[in-house]
């Protein structure tokens, strides 16, 4: 049954404060989670700890090899809601959230991560704006940066993007990085999974995330940038909300690191290959010149990497150079594989 309130009629700030109540009790948090128990106990006690309550909160448990979550769910969270997901795959766990959930808005934290006390409450009033914003992401700080690898992880850009509110298309003419970028790149910068709310029946409209990405180890990553691309490309909006903010656990070893860094990249590029085939006529030249200079741009950080300039070793840099134009032909051996289990539902 779908919960009665409409969070498509809020008004502006002061409006949204008084009415903040309402607001959080239309949103869905959804956890999906994979053999991670102790950190997935970690995160919905931030979720217990909100200042305000959610509408509901589930975890999706997908394709695990024992019943350690299950258990833990139903034993110490009562109130949170267990779906088990068989189909492995990041975006086969996020589309069975979106089918499960009661809220108008979905929130997808990951399970490494912790959420601020007013996470849910900054999502809320977010979304109370206007009726057009699609998409909610949140600033996402390091949990710690204890070892050597979260700290690589971090200097390389990490998952943060500023103090500053982010509105797009508004902002589009805004410099991103100092320069002028055209809307395709704004959306890969405008946040990430690890904190992201969603209003569900724009997302299910616009076909929910791509299976074919985020597909581990075919086609690591990408789901994320890939429906912030579409639902700027349909006309809707995104806002990217500092004060939702979550705490990130890095990866601690610098292989591991290098080894996520590398999949980003190779993620992104199949991305941007789908989006070159799938967007607006207008918006392919923009597209194909962007992708163009994400498949150098390891090369020209591989230079600036010879005179000091970039924080990556270059064995790291090499590897996402090689498997960045590795990544020109995933997505399609990725969404073959992808079509074959969503017939076996």
């Amino acid at each position: 049954m779908e919960i009665a309130l409409n969070l498509q009629t809020g008004g502006g700030p002061a409006r949204a404060g008084r009415d903040r109540p309402n607001q959080c009790a239309m949103i869905s948090v959804a956890i999906c989670t994979r053999n991670r128990t102790e950190v997935l106990r970690r995160a919905l006690d931030s979720i217990a700890s909100q200042a305000t309550s959610p509408g509901e909160t589930l975890v999706v448990d997908n394709a695990p090899n024992d019943r350690s979550t299950e258990t833990l769910v139903r034993e110490r969270y009562p109130l949170v809601r267990y779906v088990r997901e068989d189909r492995r795959g990041l975006n086969f766990a996020r589309n069975r959230a979106l089918a499960e959930s009661k809220g108008a808005v979905v929130a997808f934290m990951d399970d490494d991560a912790v959420a601020d006390p007013g996470w849910v409450a900054a999502i809320g009033t977010v979304f109370a704006e206007n009726p057009g914003i699609a998409i909610c992401t949140g600033k996402v700080e390091p949990f710690s940066l204890e070892t050597e690898g979260q700290r690589l992880f971090e200097a390389n850009g990490g998952f943060s993007r500023g103090e500053r509110r982010i509105h797009l298309p508004v902002d589009r003419g805004r410099k991103l990085h100092g320069l002028s970028a055209p809307l395709i790149a704004w959306s890969i910068s405008v946040g990430t999974g690890c904190n992201m709310a969603v209003r569900r029946s724009m997302v299910l409209e616009a076909g929910a995330f791509d299976t074919a990405l985020d597909q581990a180890p075919i086609l690591p990553g990408g789901g994320d940038l890939d429906l912030f691309w579409r639902m700027l490309d349909a006309g809707h909006e995104i806002v990217y909300e500092p004060a939702a903010l979550v705490r990130h656990e890095h990866r601690r070893e610098v292989a591991a690191v290098a080894d996520q860094i590398v999949e980003h990249n190779h993620g992104l590029i199949a991305m941007l290959v789908k989006a070159g085939f799938s967007a607006r006529r207008l918006s392919r030249v923009s597209i194909v010149l962007f992708l163009c200079w994400r498949l150098i741009k390891p090369g020209v950080r591989l230079a600036r990497r010879v005179v000091g300039r970039d924080p990556l070793p270059a064995g790291i840099l090499l590897r996402m150079w090689w498997n960045g134009f590795r990544g020109l032909g995933s997505y399609w051996v990725a969404r073959r594989l992808a079509e074959r289990w969503e017939g076996e539902r």
